[in-house]
């Protein structure tokens, strides 16, 4: 499991791209930019991502700018079966994608009915949609 702690909101390092906190998120951070597919998967808590995903997002500050040249795919796993619900997810990290320039991810798939451990097996459709996405990278 890796480490990512909160980020400090200081914009101290964007004009160097190096962050002042020292933890798994520097890693992370070139993996991603050397990365030519980003995907972000998240389960949904109240209708939004979690909380451990926002705090990645925020801590993608130093990099942002070297984050706009890659395809990007969100996966969902939800315990609702309404897709509508998931909207506010969708929002949050389109936001994100809009804050650095690209305009739209590439795909997404919604595990509904996943409210528990392993229940997202029985969704045939979203794991056949991800089989594909992935097919086609």
């Amino acid at each position: 499991m890796r480490f990512i702690n909160y980020c400090k909101g200081c914009l101290g390092r964007v004009s160097s791209g190096e962050c002042v906190i020292h933890d798994d998120m520097s890693g992370i951070l070139e993996d991603m930019v050397d990365a030519d597919v980003i995907v972000f998967a998240s389960p949904i808590y109240f209708n939004t991502i979690s909380g451990q995903m926002k705090t990645m997002i925020d801590r993608l500050t130093p990099k942002a700018r070297q984050l706009n040249d890659k395809d990007y795919y969100f996966l969902f796993s939800a315990a609702s079966d309404n897709q509508k619900s998931l909207e506010p997810a969708v929002c949050e990290l389109r936001g994100f994608l809009n804050c650095i320039g690209v305009e739209s991810e590439k795909g997404i798939v919604f595990g509904l009915n996943a409210e528990s451990e392993g229940e997202i097996n029985h969704n045939e459709n979203a794991l056949n949609q991800a089989f594909e996405f992935g097919k086609n990278i």
